[in-house]
């Protein structure tokens, strides 16, 4: 290393030595997208009688006649004045409004419209909050429409990197939770802050469904509605749903008498819908002419096992959800859809799948298969998180050619709030998709489970929004009537560890993350969540005393998992940052690789073809069937690019989220300050381009194989093959069937080896699977992998389980050199908050301590440093490649 490293050394071991509280700084807030809300009394009069003369022309107006009798015809306006009176009275309600009922669209126009009638329109302003992106879209069109206005009036929507915001006073908002979350970071933090002061009432739609943000707007609700009414600027927070049990809720919002909170039940407005189940419409399809789907080997696994349902003297109970993994009957689904079109002339059919793989496997079957109709004389549509908001949007309007009738395939995504046109038909695999984490192994599981009755409710009404419809349950009725009442909540099943950091961002005033998790409306265990502090800990994202540290700063404005935003911000400083945020996206998005059931070694092939040299790596795999796909659709070779995915069994749309990921990664990391803080040079001479020098190691392999590393920990694995693995916790795991480990080609033979991998996944069998792995060499694991590193008599042990033999000298200063290396990267971070973007604005004094002092202890990197920087990662990636070559060599003399 250069004698100039000293200077940066030497700044290490002041950032090291300083105290904890030495750079506490507050998180900067997020932007809230709206200017200072505070306006005069004789503005307010104005635009409020601005809205009451927009109301009387809306009210008089013969166009709007149609749509005012649709509305006024609505279940809820007949308990109109109920609502109103329950609103006012009560700080917090909640209203049980069935299917049907226009809860989504009318109570925030209905509170909105009183305001208006009294003269005090500008003073109401509602923000309701939506659980997805695609129905807070399509329901602010639906209300602007309702109003006889274009978005951006009186109603407008705001959802990640989109918004048409309404005008100032007066309005109705809707937005994802995750955004609102965001707006109350600044509120939180600062009380003193009035972003928030003009906002009259919340709406929380859809409240049962319970994801992590939904129990965290809860917190914050409830705090919310305590500071208001202290400060005098009460606020009203109602909660809306079809299907929720309100005494949990009830509860947990008591009102200053400490009695629970008001719930009101206001009926729906559907049409009847039939429910069948495989009970009913199997015989048909039996008797038909496509009863050779019944020979297909999913479908009678399936069928063995429903059968069991409705037999008399089943007595099973709860072995719905002890299967969760049970085979989906592809050609059972796609058989139902044909079997409905064979019996009716109209109505849409809106199908309901568990993820994309299961949407593209039933769209393949109806497109390919032997069918007596013919499939394209119909509209295929597919509405996925990952398929462009344009193309979900296309249900919304009538089909190209009239009378023509559509099949949709869907997720969950359709199950609430969003409204699809002429569904008269539901068929249901009555499944979804959902995490299940074990923190004590470290363990994912992405498991296709089985939906609750409250969803089945939810999916069957869907057909009948318009008129009568009928629901097809691909599971027999004995099944149906075994299923839990609801899912198991998501605080209950997921990794808690960026559940955490989501509760660092939010800043709650003189509460740590235990209690805020603690305060939940069904807290997890503590002990899940010590386990995700520690976990935050070893990546040095918070420090022993649970406060953020300069990393976790950094990190909190990075939108991908903790461990992934490390591999992102090493990738900046080690001059590779291109392929960083490739990496980042992989390792944040779906597997690419597609894996036809009837072509599986010919997929596995494909994969293993874009393994670079002597790197045996599914990620860089990955990365590298990226690249080449980048590359085509780049030079705007789009068909090229097209027939690339196919040929090479890759999903083009995970492609091209992967694609908008890495943008938005890269966009907030210019946010964040950190390019302009590592680059050498002004940044604005790389507006649409990265700056040169951050990628001075692009396409290094031994370093892109040290940033896996860096986002993998503590999840390594050691063997000899890919059937003879153990992790920390785990006496044997395999790797993953479609990896490119198991293909006996590029399998290792040698010495014991140490493998990072993404997640591990346990089978119906019990075996547990590593996907997505890496094949690391020993210098990598320990510069950039292992934790706790500790010399015995004979060897290095690392992470209190790998044992590390050779020259202990040689060892000892792979052991100084990581020690550098980390205290380098410590100092990094905290030169990073201070010369960031936010400059100076964010240093707090600590407890008795003055500005000099502070400024003594820690200080902006400076031009030297960020250069010394430059010669500190040469030198790393040097050493990394070297070894690299050496281990190449002794295994290679090894085998032979």
């Amino acid at each position: 290393m250069t004698s100039g490293t000293f200077v940066l050394i030497l700044n290490v071991v002041r950032c090291i030595s300083r105290k904890p509280s030495a750079v506490a700084a507050p998180i900067v807030p997020v932007n809230t997208g709206y200017q200072s809300r505070v306006t005069s009394s004789d503005k307010l009069a104005d635009k409020s009688y601005l809205l009451q003369q927009r109301r009387k022309r809306y009210l008089e107006s013969p166009e709007m006649e149609q749509l005012r009798a649709t509305r006024m015809a609505l279940p809820l306006h007949q308990r109109a004045e109920e609502i109103l009176s329950t609103v006012t009275a009560n700080d917090i309600c909640i209203f049980m409004a069935a299917t049907g009922s226009g809860k989504t669209t009318q109570i925030p126009q209905i509170i909105l419209d009183s305001y208006i009638d009294r003269g005090e329109g500008a003073k109401c302003n509602i923000l309701c909050t939506q659980p997805r992106r695609l129905a807070a879209l399509g329901v602010a069109d639906r209300v602007a429409t309702e109003r006889g206005e274009t978005l951006g009036k009186t109603v407008g929507y705001q959802v990640r990197f989109e918004h048409k915001l309404p005008e100032k006073d007066g309005s109705i908002t809707f937005l994802t939770i995750g955004v609102f979350l965001r707006k109350m970071q600044s509120v939180l933090a600062d009380p003193n802050n009035t972003d928030f002061d003009h906002v009259t009432h919340v709406l929380v739609d859809e409240v049962h469904e319970r994801d992590v943000d939904t129990d965290l707007l809860l917190v914050v609700l409830k705090r919310l509605i305590a500071e208001r009414k202290a400060k005098g600027h009460p606020i009203k927070v109602i909660l809306m749903s079809a299907t929720i049990d309100p005494t949990l809720f009830q509860n947990y919002f008591p009102d200053e008498n400490n009695q629970p909170a008001k719930a009101i039940s206001i009926p729906g407005r559907s049409f009847p819908v039939e429910k069948k189940f495989l009970d009913d419409y199997l015989p048909a399809i039996t008797e038909g002419d496509e009863q050779w789907v019944l020979t297909d080997p999913s479908v009678k696994k399936f069928l063995t096992k429903e059968k069991a349902f409705m037999s008399p003297q089943s007595s099973l109970t709860t072995e719905a959800e002890k299967d969760d993994d049970t085979d989906i009957p592809f050609p059972l689904i796609a058989a139902t859809v044909s079997h409905i079109l064979q019996e009716s002339s109209e109505g849409h059919i809106l199908v309901f799948l568990p993820g994309w793989e299961e949407i593209s496997r039933v769209q393949k079957l109806l497109t390919t298969g032997r069918w007596i109709v013919d499939f394209s004389d119909y509209e295929i549509h597919l509405l996925h998180s990952t398929v462009p908001l344009e193309a979900q949007q296309a249900i919304f309007r009538p089909p190209a050619k009239r009378g023509t009738r559509r099949i949709i395939l869907t997720t969950n995504i359709a199950e609430t709030s969003v409204t699809i046109p002429d569904v008269v038909y539901v068929v249901d695999s009555a499944r979804l998709k959902e995490n299940r984490y074990d923190p004590e192994r470290h363990m994912t599981s992405l498991v296709t489970s089985w939906i609750g009755s409250s969803n089945v409710n939810q999916r069957a009404g869907r057909a009948g929004r318009h008129r009568p419809g009928t629901y097809y349950g691909v599971l027999s009725r004995g099944h149906c009537d075994a299923l839990n009442t609801y899912q198991t909540v998501e605080m209950a099943r997921v990794d808690l560890t960026n559940v955490v950091m989501h509760v660092k961002a939010l800043n709650f005033p003189n509460m740590d993350a235990k209690s805020v998790l603690g305060a939940t409306i069904e807290p997890p265990d503590p002990q899940r969540i010590d386990i995700a502090l520690e976990a935050l800990r070893v990546a040095g994202a918070i420090d022993t005393e649970e406060n953020l540290t300069a990393l976790g700063r950094i990190l909190l404005q990075i939108p991908v998992d903790v461990h992934v935003g490390r591999l992102v911000l090493y990738g900046s400083f080690f001059r590779c940052l291109d392929d960083a945020l490739t990496l980042a996206a992989i390792l944040s998005s779906r597997d690419p690789w597609l894996s036809p059931m009837l072509m599986k070694a010919e997929a596995r092939r494909a994969k293993a073809s874009w393994l670079p040299p002597d790197f045996r790596s599914d990620i860089l795999a990955t990365w590298n069937a990226y690249n080449a796909w980048n590359k085509l659709m780049s030079e705007r070779r789009f068909i090229e690019a097209s027939q690339f995915c196919q040929d090479n069994f890759l999903s083009r749309l995970t492609l091209l989220s992967m694609q908008k990921l890495r943008s938005q990664i890269l966009s907030s990391l210019r946010q964040a300050g950190v390019l302009s803080a590592t680059a050498q040079g002004p940044l604005r001479a790389y507006a649409d381009a990265l700056p040169p020098e951050l990628n001075e190691h692009s396409g290094s392999l031994p370093i892109l194989a040290a940033l896996i590393t860096v986002a993998s920990q503590p999840k390594f694995a050691l063997g000899f093959a890919p059937a003879a693995l153990r992790t920390r916790r785990d006496k044997k795991v395999m790797m993953q069937l479609n990896s490119v480990h198991t293909d006996k080609s590029n399998a290792y033979r040698g010495p014991k080896q140490i493998f990072a991998f993404l997640e591990k996944r346990s089978s119906t069998d019990g075996a547990t699977f590593l996907s997505m792995a890496t094949e690391l060499n020993y210098a990598t694991y320990i510069l950039f992998g292992a934790h706790k590193l500790e010399i015995t008599r004979n060897a290095l042990r690392c992470d209190d389980w790998i044992p590390m033999i050779g020259d202990l000298s040689a060892l000892e200063d792979l052991m100084r050199l990581k020690q550098l290396l980390d205290g380098c990267m410590l100092r990094v971070f905290s030169g990073l908050v201070l010369g960031g973007r936010h400059g100076r604005a964010i240093v707090r004094q600590s407890e008795g301590e003055d500005e000099d002092e502070a400024e003594e202890i820690i200080r902006p990197l400076s031009q030297e440093e960020t250069q010394e920087l430059s010669f500190l990662s040469r030198d790393v990636v040097k050493i990394l490649t070297k070894y690299h070559a050496a281990r190449q060599q002794f295994n290679s003399n090894y085998r032979r």
